[in-house]
């Protein structure tokens, strides 16, 4: 949609060049790269700035070791409910239970974003509106099963404030 500003996060190298290349063909001017982690350019966003926000298939760092290196944890989580404004989306996928299970905590535990789900089937299977990523399809072509989790930001404001 070219009435949409879109920022897009990617901190590698080869996702750069790719969605830079896309965007050229395609003539896309309201699109911009963040070429790093997302979380620094999180931290400069004004309150309330976002409308909407996709996590899609980040890096699971799957090893328990790594665990503490995955981008969804409770410090995210709250610099997203603050750059978001009230009923704006977040939107999350990953082919990872164990990841889909910590994500889902630490997004309830922060009391800013309410589930969108209302039975398994919103979860279990890509909303027509998402877009496919290819980790998604080595997903499915591996056999994994995906999660899909659509949050919506509070309309009662921060989680501190409750």
């Amino acid at each position: 949609n070219p009435a949409v500003a879109v920022i897009g996060s990617e901190p590698f190298e080869d996702g750069v060049v790719k969605v830079l290349t896309a965007i050229e063909a395609g003539g896309l001017g309201n699109v911009r790269v963040w070429a790093d982690d997302v979380r620094p350019m999180l931290r400069v966003l004004p309150n309330a700035s976002l409308a909407r926000v996709f996590i899609l298939f980040p890096d699971p760092w799957p090893k328990r070791r790594h665990v503490k290196r995955r981008l969804i944890q409770p410090a995210l989580v709250a610099e997203l409910a603050r750059v978001m404004r009230p009923g704006a989306e977040l939107r999350f996928a990953t082919d990872i239970g164990d990841y889909a299970r910590t994500a889902l905590l630490a997004v309830y535990a922060n009391g800013s974003f309410d589930w969108t789900a209302a039975r398994p089937v919103d979860w279990r299977h890509r909303p027509e509106d998402w877009p496919a990523t290819r980790y998604e399809q080595k997903a499915v072509r591996e056999g994994r099963r995906c999660y899909f989790f659509s949050f919506r930001r509070s309309l009662l404001g921060d989680a501190n404030s409750r």
